[in-house]
């Protein structure tokens, strides 16, 4: 039977994902590095595996007769490249929940070996990238010819304390953007745009940032100029001691903080098309889409080498979140 690795499952990110993807019926080991992974799996009757990622004959040992790993253990700086690594060995196939950059830029240097083994590099299964690889896979069929790509995400809540601890290990000075197919620092990195996310609030200040989508819509949509933007509500962002934040935010709280997505696409003839997204909290989308990308993986939809969600399963792929829209202008 085909069998997923849940890999961090004890984390905020992984037991969302490990609850849908018991929710979808999946084939399930739950793993990690420590004893509190057996003490959750327990909890579920679930089988688990415990082992560290920095022999790699551990990590192979955990791979074992598994089809696909989903990493949820993070800051990613550490954990994705020996466990990608270590899948393509065994040919396992990789999906994660990272959100920074160097991530991405590693599945893509190791596409040509993963194409070889067989094996494929799904990393964003869930998360921005899904969402905002579908929102520009969409918007860009709206357009003849697309030259360029300014999108940007709506981000609302609180952050979990593994996610901002990521974030604070990875936060880089340079704000980079695609610029004629190439990865580069930004030539607008202090300016603001103003953007309509369709939500009521009318247009709002859009900041420059340097999102992990700049590799995937790059490699999706083929679109040789690219800008990310954030507009943050609320304390998306924390300060102060990361350590001390709560793992993360109350079913309730996720509840009364969609998340809201804007693509704006030009034309090689000047015509601009704009696509919103409007979907739930980027948590509980993470865990529903990166169980139901891993279920796709179970049940044989791979495409072998570095691949994005929209690449994978198409700009619709999106949608098997409940509550997710599109609306077009």
């Amino acid at each position: 039977m085909a069998t997923l690795l849940i890999y961090g499952a004890t984390g905020y990110t992984g037991r969302l994902a490990t609850a849908h993807a018991r929710t979808l019926g999946l084939n399930i080991i739950l793993a990690g590095r420590s004893e509190s992974t057996a003490t959750y799996a327990k909890e579920l009757n679930l089988p688990y595996r415990l082992f560290t990622l920095d022999d790699p004959s551990n990590i192979d040992a955990g791979l074992k007769n598994i089809t696909a790993v989903l990493n949820a253990a993070g800051p990613f700086l550490r954990t994705a490249e020996p466990l990608i690594e270590a899948a393509i060995r065994n040919k396992v196939h990789y999906l994660d929940v990272a959100a920074e950059l160097d991530s991405y830029k590693l599945a893509e240097n190791n596409d040509a070996r993963a194409k070889e083994a067989g094996v494929m590099l799904l990393p964003g299964c869930g998360g921005s990238v899904a969402m905002l690889g579908c929102l520009a896979g969409h918007a860009v069929k709206r357009v003849e010819n697309p030259t360029s790509i300014d999108i940007s995400l709506y981000v609302a809540g609180s952050m979990s304390r593994g996610s901002a601890i990521s974030a604070s290990e990875n936060l880089t000075a340079e704000c980079l953007q695609i610029k004629d197919g190439e990865l580069g620092p930004r030539d607008d990195a202090t300016n603001t745009i103003q953007l309509d996310f369709d939500n009521g609030a009318g247009e709002l200040v859009n900041y420059p940032v340097t999102l992990p989508d700049l590799i995937t819509l790059r490699r999706s949509t083929q679109v040789p100029d690219i800008r990310t933007w954030v507009h943050a509500a609320g304390d998306a962002f924390p300060t102060g001691d990361l350590a001390a934040l709560p793992d993360g935010p109350t079913e309730e709280q996720r509840a009364a903080s969609p998340y809201h997505a804007v693509a704006v696409v030009t034309g090689a003839d000047g015509s601009v098309k704009r696509s919103v997204l409007h979907t739930v909290n980027g948590y509980t989308f993470t865990g529903l889409a990166s169980a139901e990308g891993a279920g796709r993986v179970l049940a044989g939809a791979v495409k072998p080498g570095f691949q994005t969600p929209v690449q994978a399963f198409g700009s619709e792929f999106v949608e098997v979140v409940e509550g997710t829209r599109i609306v077009d202008f």
